[in-house]
């Protein structure tokens, strides 16, 4: 999906969602899934064994926050977004 608010979602193993956009989302059920948002102020989630990534800026530089399902207690089935300092955090739906 793309577009400023856009949502993508996908479901089934190895599945993987896709938004541009800012304030966008996109969320993958499933094992080995990836959910990707390239737009600011994004949120996402995957599912078990899965990853996610979300953009931000440091300053003017953009930057990748990687959110990888089960490391750094990153949970599944759970909305992120990057909050101070390129830092996931828990979002609220």
């Amino acid at each position: 999906s793309s577009g400023d608010y856009s949502k993508a979602a996908s479901s089934g193993d190895g599945s993987t969602a896709a938004s541009s956009g800012d304030y966008s989302k996109a969320a993958s059920s499933g094992e080995q899934t990836i959910a990707m948002v390239a737009g600011l102020h994004g949120r996402a989630k995957a599912g078990q064994l899965g990853a996610f990534a979300l953009l931000w800026l440091d300053g003017k530089q953009v930057r990748i926050a990687i959110g990888i399902i089960g490391e750094a207690g990153i949970k599944a089935d759970t909305w992120y977004q990057v909050g101070e300092a390129g830092k996931l955090v828990e979002a609220k739906e």
